[in-house]
């Protein structure tokens, strides 16, 4: 079992604990994936990564809202404290 659930709507993205123990929230970094359009008339792709700084408690299946600057989220990574020890989860979407 994931220790979190993400579910993202529009430029909404929830974030809830499954985990049995209450944990700190330190994180959140989004990675987003924009096509651009080149200097040689090429499409590409180009990777846009958005920390933000939370520092808030969540117990168990408490959720977490956070607005986003774009839609199209790739990647979202917590960094959260979990008693005393630093740890980070990277979840696709």
């Amino acid at each position: 079992m994931e220790p979190f659930t993400i579910r993202h709507d529009g430029k909404t993205l929830k974030i809830t604990s499954n985990l049995e123990y209450p944990i700190r929230i330190i994180e959140i970094i989004l990675r987003y994936h924009v096509t651009v359009n080149m200097i040689d008339d090429k499409v590409g792709l180009k990777s846009i990564t958005e920390n933000i700084k939370i520092d808030k408690e969540l117990k168990r299946n408490q959720t977490i809202e956070i607005q986003t600057k774009l839609e199209d989220i790739s990647e979202v990574s917590i960094i959260y404290k979990d008693q005393m020890i630093v740890r980070r989860v990277d979840l696709s979407l």
